[in-house]
């Protein structure tokens, strides 16, 4: 901490109870993932979910810096909210300080806050279904991409399901990738209805919860490698589609992740080009009640 030019604040404080884990431990997790975390959280809008008291008490989300906060924190206004980058290792020391626990990421990348460069979708299971349901889900969604021409990269969600992230040329509004992702999710539930769930009323969903909704304007997902605020401290982790089948999402904690990093490296290092989101938006005619 002293190389990073202040001290955490409460290092004691424990964090995840059930696991005896505390301030201390998460900010040295968060320093061991810096680098591939660093590389999606820069340049980018944060929303980081504060829990000062740990996790069995309440959270908080926070998007504006807090009154005092230290002359060298990067912000970034859109739209009457200026938001905090997570920019550095100092940043990330600041933030797990206050007691910020996950940290969710925009699409957006500064300094175009109308255009995502990012598009991504949330493969949520409703119970009865759980994880292998969001497995088969994500399978149908690779091949569905696939088929017209594009990639995408694979992650947990640090809970019970599975994220997708495309990296894409700027250009199409937030507006664009809700129509278009909600007219890929018509075309996959053609084939497998019974697994497929576009329902925003979340009373009336059934199988896996095909989320369209995060592409809309000012929605985020947790960062690669963020933790999430549930006992056993899990992380969303990055994966290969050729683990789908083999990983469980408790595989992947604050206490797993460095060793897992050692063993296979960052999977992202190299991250898939821009792509041409031509393909995805012809997908908008698709969708239904547009």
């Amino acid at each position: 901490m002293e190389n990073l030019g202040f001290s955490l604040k409460h290092p004691e404080k424990v964090c995840y109870p059930q696991d005896a884990i505390t301030r201390q431990d998460v900010l040295r997790y968060y320093l061991a993932v810096s680098g591939p975390l660093l590389r999606f959280t820069r340049d980018r809008p944060l929303t980081q979910i504060r829990y000062p008291d740990g996790i069995e008490q309440k959270g908080f989300f926070q998007k504006n810096p807090p009154s005092g906060a230290p002359p060298w924190l990067a912000t970034w206004p859109i739209e009457g909210t200026r938001y905090i980058m997570l920019q550095d290792e100092r940043t990330i020391a600041y933030a797990v300080g206050l007691g910020g626990l996950e940290f969710h990421i925009s699409p957006l990348r500064h300094p175009d806050s109308e255009h995502p460069d990012l598009a991504w979708l949330d493969l949520d299971p409703m119970p009865p279904c759980g994880f292998d349901d969001a497995v088969a889900l994500a399978r149908l969604t690779l091949s569905a991409l696939d088929a017209i021409g594009l990639k995408a990269l694979l992650k947990t969600s640090g809970k019970r399901g599975l994220h997708l992230f495309l990296p894409i040329r700027p250009g199409p509004t937030p507006h664009d990738l809700f129509l278009a992702f909600k007219g890929l999710g018509a075309e996959i539930r053609r084939v497998r209805p019974d697994l497929v769930s576009l329902e925003r009323l979340k009373a009336r969903r059934h199988g896996v919860y095909f989320d369209f909704g995060q592409s809309a304007a000012g929605h985020t997902l947790a960062a690669p490698y963020s933790l999430r605020a549930v006992p056993g401290a899990p992380v969303s982790c990055p994966i290969r589609p050729e683990e789908l089948g083999h990983i469980r999402p408790g595989d992947f904690t604050l206490c797993t992740m460095p060793s897992r990093l050692r063993a296979v490296g960052d999977i992202w290092a190299e991250p898939l080009p821009p792509q041409d989101p031509g393909p995805l938006l012809r997908l908008v005619a698709a969708a239904p009640g547009r």
